[in-house]
């Protein structure tokens, strides 16, 4: 059966039996949304790790001792001169203690001044012994903080990483249990610990890490809700005063209703959770649902009002010239969403599960319910108010005309290609990774960002990596060709501008070595041999617990850790710093030993940036062969497949240089926007080429300039209504506290744009100069069915 005696028999069926086909629709919502009452809005962290990747399998076999990437790093600040007073010295300790008690608390990986972990090795007439610095207790007296602030300024492994070169912060590192997190927990416990302070006036905190992120868009949820319903009552306004019909802005706001209910509640039968990033991916294709939904209200109203038809007989009509159109698009959606599976994210293979069967949904609450519901409308055409702005919309449409019937047409495609090649110069400079300092989900006068460079410039870096050493055999690391391995290795990657600082075990064995010579710094250098080296480091351990190294190494001193800190984030950061970590293993191979990379924080992020680098230009290719082999199946013609591709290839080329101009990386968050947006830049160019070819069909002999009006004045009139009114609500998002969200609003109502113009102004004028065969050749069944007597009147009022 061919597409359109299948969309006839459908149009047929959906109107004989409209009662029923409203009725199911509306009972399985209704079901639906009792399941939605039990959705899970949250984050959670293993949905954003890339499974298999040897980043991420180092970091799963080593996060419990050398430290996960759900770590928080709070610094402590007196406001008036040093730390080094009772009462700043005493909150440390305070916060230290307190941090214990957060959900989800790793208790072994808190270190700080006031935690057992930073020692003094202090060598005597009376013998060697390894002392906290500041645990059990603070200094009772001022000759007992003398001796702290002299003993802090004599550690390197505490001054400048610990407390900062000027004595006037603490720093504090505690790590989370990664099966354990909720950032929407520990955000506000971390709050109420700062928020009991006995000395407020005395200090102030500075925290960063991903719980601290992610507890800030947890925070803001209420906010992103409000944004979202402004966002929709923004669209619906302006649909209704373009439209001047109840039927032109509540039908599109119950298509996306049903859409987003069924959407959903598959998600929680799935067992799927809500991540508040993702909001912005589920506000797209709502929008695809009012913009399908508004293009069938235009082609009613076009059949109605135009040509005279019956509200019955026009829905029926609507419903079999834009199925073929519209299921394109969807397919072309869907399909282009799910390449994003290819990408071995758990979160965006949520999306991308979600997003395709949400696609979907539009058949039925969209391309299926409105016009059944249209069949109820009563004629003649009600206006619901006087303001008529049609007229801007018709000049729009007008200059579209003009430029596609006239001489105008043969400069389309030369102006477009230079436009299209200066941009995609500048889209060659798209980040993979963040693109700036900071996090770029929150703006970079945020709290958060603030602390980040107040942290890094005090401190060598928050953002931590760490590469593993796994030697063969028990005390393999105390070797000192291990040791040295591990000091040159660290020399290399500090002189990077992007490395703020190192540690490792061997800066314990030599700043042992140097405090038995009294701190001469002379003798801060290994032990002769492996014996010498155990010595040192068992001096280190007198008194100690047995995870008091467990950052450094594993008890057995056969496996251990070079801790990196970077100054930032950064996708080009982390690339350079695996560049280097990469290029020196190579070149300095270590018998009985296998070098492995990477863990931390960093680690994991470096893994997303790899695998989004790798899998990006993949998707975008699939995704473009879904719209070729989608436009194959509907049209049966190769070359309207290539033919579509042309208004997406503008539309990323345009967003991409955008993005690369703004400094909007690909990052994790990005990606599903990108995918969604392949579907945006066809779906326009799908109504308006298709109404051209479907008034070519009824009218075999008709000029194609008649055409190319019918085609703009009623699916383009929706085309502009739809993008301009979308574009509208989401730059409403620009008012958002998360940057990222503000930063996809804007990319999206560019995307709309631009998506829009090209479908309008360059595809009717690639139609006129072309003459794709599968527009100008109709099957002879297809037209021999439809060809009428004359052409009906236009209607472009």
């Amino acid at each position: 059966m061919s597409m359109s005696r299948f969309a006839i028999g459908l149009s047929e069926l959906c109107i004989r039996h409209r009662r029923l086909v409203v009725a199911l629709i509306l009972g399985i919502t209704f079901l639906m949304s009792l399941v939605l009452l039990r959705i899970d809005v949250r984050t959670v962290f293993s949905d954003m790790v890339p499974k298999g990747h040897p980043y991420v399998e180092v970091h799963e076999q080593y996060k419990e001792t050398f430290g996960g990437s759900n770590k928080v790093t709070i610094v402590v600040k007196a406001e008036q001169g040093e730390i080094f007073t009772p009462p700043v010295l005493a909150e440390i300790q305070r916060v230290t203690r307190e941090l214990a008690k957060v959900s989800g608390v790793n208790p072994f990986q808190i270190v700080s001044l006031a935690s057992r972990k930073l020692k003094s090795v202090n060598a005597s007439s009376m013998g060697i012994e390894s002392v906290p610095l500041m645990w059990p207790d603070v200094p009772a007296d001022a000759a007992g903080i003398r001796t702290l602030r002299e003993a802090v300024i004599n550690n390197p492994l505490v001054y400048g990483i610990y407390v900062d070169r000027d004595l006037q912060s603490a720093l504090i590192q505690v790590d989370f249990y990664d099966q354990k997190v909720d950032y929407g927990k520990i955000f506000p416990q971390i709050n109420a610990i700062f928020d009991a302070s006995p000395i407020p006036d005395q200090v102030s905190y500075h925290l960063v890490g991903e719980p601290i992120l992610y507890g800030w868009v947890d925070h803001y949820l209420d906010e992103t809700v409000v944004i979202a319903l402004l966002s929709l009552g923004a669209m619906l306004l302006a649909l209704f005063l373009l439209n001047r019909t109840w039927r032109g802005a509540l039908l599109p706001l119950v298509s996306g209703t049903v859409s987003a209910i069924w959407a959903l509640a598959i998600g929680v039968m799935l067992g799927f959770n809500f991540d508040p990033l993702v909001i912005v991916v589920a506000f797209i294709i709502t929008a695809r649902c009012f913009s399908h939904s508004v293009q069938l209200i235009t082609r009613f109203d076009d059949l109605c009002d135009g040509d005279g038809l019956q509200p019955r007989a026009a829905a029926e009509a609507t419903m079999k010239e834009l199925f073929r159109p519209g299921l394109l698009g969807l397919i072309s959606d869907a399909g282009a969403i799910l390449c994003v599976l290819l990408t071995p994210i758990p979160l965006l293979q949520k999306v991308s599960i979600i997003g395709a069967l949400w696609v979907m949904t539009i058949m039925f609450s969209a391309v299926v319910l409105t016009p059944v519901l249209l069949s109820w409308v009563k004629a003649p055409l009600r206006y619901a108010h006087p303001l008529n702005l049609r007229f801007l919309l018709d000049a729009v449409l007008t200059v579209a005309y003009r430029l596609a019937a006239g001489r105008g047409a043969y400069l389309v495609l030369p102006v477009t290609l230079v436009l299209v090649g200066l941009l995609m110069a500048k889209a060659t400079d798209l980040t993979i990774g963040d693109a700036a300092p900071g996090s770029p989900i929150l703006w970079p006068e945020a709290s958060f960002n603030q602390d980040s460079a107040l942290i890094n410039q005090r401190y060598p870096g928050t953002e931590q990596m760490f590469v593993v050493l796994e030697g063969d055999r028990t005390d393999a690391l105390k070797r000192v060709d291990a040791l040295d391995w591990m000091q040159r290795f660290q020399r290399r990657m500090e002189r990077l501008p992007q490395v703020g600082g190192s540690v490792s075990l061997a800066d314990i064995v030599v700043d042992v070595r140097r405090n038995l010579y009294e701190g001469n710094p002379r003798y801060r250098e290994l032990g002769a041999s492996q014996i010498e080296n155990g010595e040192l480091i068992s001096f280190y351990m007198q008194g100690a617990a047995p995870d008091d190294l467990a950052q450094f190494s594993d008890p057995l001193f056969q496996n251990g850790s070079v801790l990196l800190m970077l100054r930032d984030r950064r996708g080009d950061t982390l690339r350079q710093a695996i560049f280097q970590i990469q290029r020196f293993i190579d070149e300095n191979p270590l018998d009985g030993f296998r070098i492995r990379m990477a863990g931390g924080s960093m680690g994991i992020t470096a893994a997303i940036n790899e695998v989004l680098l790798s899998d990006q230009i993949e998707a975008i290719a699939l995704a473009l062969l879904v719209v070729i082999v989608s436009c194959l199946l509907v049209y049966r013609s190769s070359a309207s497949g290539v033919f579509f591709i042309v208004p997406v290839l503008i539309s990323n080329v345009v967003t991409f240089a955008f993005m690369a101009w703004q400094g909007i990386g690909m990052s994790i968050s990005t990606l599903p926007v990108v995918a969604l947006g392949i579907g945006l830049g066809v779906d326009y160019a799908f109504y308006i080429v298709d109404s051209i070819k479907e008034y070519l069909e009824k009218y075999p002999d008709g000029d194609p300039r008649d055409a190319i009006r019918q085609a703009l004045f009623s699916a383009g009139r929706g085309v502009l209504l739809t993008s301009v009114t979308l574009a509208a609500g989401v730059l409403l998002w620009a008012a958002s506290s998360l940057r990222f969200q503000a930063e996809m609003g804007m990319l999206i109502g560019l995307w709309l744009l631009v998506s829009a113009f090209t479908s309008l102004l360059v595809m009717p004028s690639l139609v006129r100069i072309l003459k794709p065969a599968f527009i100008f050749d109709p099957p002879k069944d297809r037209a021999a069915a439809t060809r009428p007597s004359e052409p009906a009147a236009l209607s472009t009022e």
